[in-house]
């Protein structure tokens, strides 16, 4: 009896892993327009996904961290004034080129040049002749960040007026009353990035700026487009495994990725922060608890110690629900290609927000079968990490200048 229906078990299991490796690795989801069609043609690599048919997403995700391309980058480092915000410049000894557009790479929460995916966007970039790269370092994490640096656009597309109870956006819900009241300064991101990219800008007048996220980077480059779409200094963009819902995420992550990027969290928090007098720099509500962000076992404990208090929410769930790229979709007035994954067990499959991102008729969704969190990994043998390369054929159709919708 039980040997019958282990057999029967191991069929159905059979048979649905034949049936996941001849699915197609990748689905689109767009609104039908000639101009789309013309853009997903110049994106082969969109057809060309083999996901490696022996990992699941969680071995995506662990063992695409080993990946690193054969090419060596140099690079030098610029600091943006004295924000603690800095630009990792990728150097192969021709200069900066304001005539050609730049490449602007956010890693994820914990991400630098130094990490593999990274330099394969780096590597994949080179390949199609891309000259201008740099790779943003935020200043939550770094050692130099200045928490009382105020961005000149800060809240700029908020509403954090209680008596504008119209508008839609009642941004002001989510914040600490001190911050609605301009009593306290929170650290703004997407302010954060506006003022790099403007700096960018100013010093060196490049004619164009395309821009990939990645995971959290994609959340603050998200949130930038939407919040900055009258003012925003990127002409196109690509989200890879971008948090759309973090409540959402939050409820599906497992407890082993819980526990194993949190410790990730808090090995970067101490590191920024070697000694207790170190921790003068954050604002006092930060200063009080940063402790127990260091001692958290749980990612919602490390954002309710730490996160929380540099941006100002009231809540952890204030801060998942307001900094969700969900809120921001509708407003997004760019080309926007949108990577994620069936198998993502950081950003999870039921948070991704179809409805929202086909709003607008420039975004692509590209769902792939499986993939991990920035894994990607195609192959028998693993041979490469997929997303750089139709991430890369995406913007390189936006480089030219007399693209007609820039």
């Amino acid at each position: 009896m039980f040997f019958d229906i282990f057999i029967i078990l191991l069929i159905l299991f059979l048979l649905y892993q034949v049936y996941q490796y001849k699915r197609p690795s990748i689905k689109l989801i767009y609104k039908e327009n000639e101009e789309i069609r013309q853009i997903i043609s110049k994106c082969p690599s969109l057809f060309t996904y083999f996901p490696t048919p022996y990992l699941n997403g969680f071995l995506h995700t662990v063992l695409s961290s080993f990946k690193h391309p054969t090419e060596k980058h140099s690079t030098n480092k610029e600091h943006i004034e004295n924000t603690g915000m800095s630009i990792d410049w990728i150097d192969r000894g021709h200069g900066i080129d304001k005539n050609k557009p730049l490449l602007f790479i956010m890693p994820g929460l914990t991400g630098s040049v130094e990490d593999g995916y990274i330099n394969t966007i780096v590597s994949e970039a080179h390949k199609q002749h891309f000259h201008n790269i740099c790779v943003y370092n935020y200043r939550v994490l770094q050692k130099e960040g200045d928490f009382t640096f105020r961005p000149k656009f800060y809240n700029y597309g908020l509403n954090m007026n209680p008596q504008n109870y119209d508008d839609p956006y009642r941004d002001y819900e989510h914040f600490e009353e001190d911050v609605i009241q301009n009593k306290r300064t929170r650290v703004d991101l997407p302010a954060d990035l506006h003022h790099c990219l403007s700096y960018l800008k100013q010093k060196y007048h490049f004619n164009k700026i395309l821009a990939i996220g990645c995971s959290y980077g994609g959340a603050q480059l998200g949130n930038y487009l939407g919040r900055f779409s009258n003012i925003r200094l990127v002409d196109a963009a690509v989200l890879v495994c971008a948090p759309h819902h973090m409540l959402i995420n939050q409820k599906y992550l497992s407890y082993s990725m819980d526990i194993a990027l949190t410790k990730i969290l808090k090995g970067k928090l101490k590191e920024c922060n070697p000694k207790p007098e170190c921790y003068q720099r954050y604002p006092i509500e930060c200063q009080r608890v940063v402790n127990r962000a260091l001692s958290a076992n749980w990612i919602s404990d490390f954002d309710a110690n730490f996160v929380i208090q540099l941006y100002g929410y009231k809540s952890v769930k204030d801060y998942y629900q307001h900094f969700s790229l969900a809120n921001r979709f509708p407003l997004i007035n760019i080309p926007t290609l949108c990577i994620c994954t069936e198998d993502d067990d950081v950003c999870h499959i039921m948070a991704l927000q179809e409805n929202q991102l086909q709003e607008s008729a420039k975004n692509i969704i590209c769902v792939a079968k499986a993939g991990g969190h920035i894994g990607f990994l195609e192959g028998w043998k693993t041979e490469s990490i997929w997303f750089p390369k139709p991430a890369i054929e995406y913007l390189k159709q936006f480089a030219e200048i007399h693209y007609k919708n820039h």
